[in-house]
């Protein structure tokens, strides 16, 4: 490789990496505030705009709450699909509410189909990292079946 084309290969990543939008980490808190201020009021939709951005960035809190935005249809036209596309992104960044969501949504057949393999790995997953919901459910399922006939 030339010299030349090591610089237009160098410019060309920075100018890449340049186009991506950087939120400062003191707004990331602010427009998390404010989403969940406008979500917890009932504004799903001020909600999304506030927490869109971070999502867009990949904030995997933002990520899964926007799923539970399309999953339950509160300030958008209800979508499993566009939801489980939220929850998974977090999800396979390690974000165990996000696992514990897409787990929930395989074992319902919440608009996306009952897949019991899905919903098994996720809940494992969140379970892993001591997320509560996650090692109720598993200890719940891991429950011996009782002979209540007697």
């Amino acid at each position: 490789m030339t010299r030349a084309s090591k610089f237009i290969a160098v410019f060309i990543c920075l100018a890449v990496a340049g186009c991506a939008a950087h939120v400062p980490a003191q707004k990331i808190d602010d427009l998390f505030a404010k989403g969940t201020a406008a979500y917890d009021a009932g504004d799903y939709r001020a909600a999304r705009s506030y927490w869109q951005p971070l999502a867009d960035n990949y904030d995997l809190a933002a990520l899964r709450n926007i799923g539970h935005l399309y999953r339950r249809g509160l300030g958008v036209e209800k979508n499993p699909e566009i939801a489980r596309g939220y929850y998974y992104r977090a999800a396979r960044l390690g974000f165990a509410p996000a696992q514990f969501n897409l787990a929930m949504m395989y074992f319902e057949a919440d608009g996306i189909g009952y897949d019991g393999e899905q919903a098994r790995k996720w809940l494992a997953l969140a379970a892993a990292q001591n997320y509560q919901p996650a090692v109720e459910l598993q200890q719940i399922q891991d429950m011996p079946l009782q002979n209540f006939d007697q």
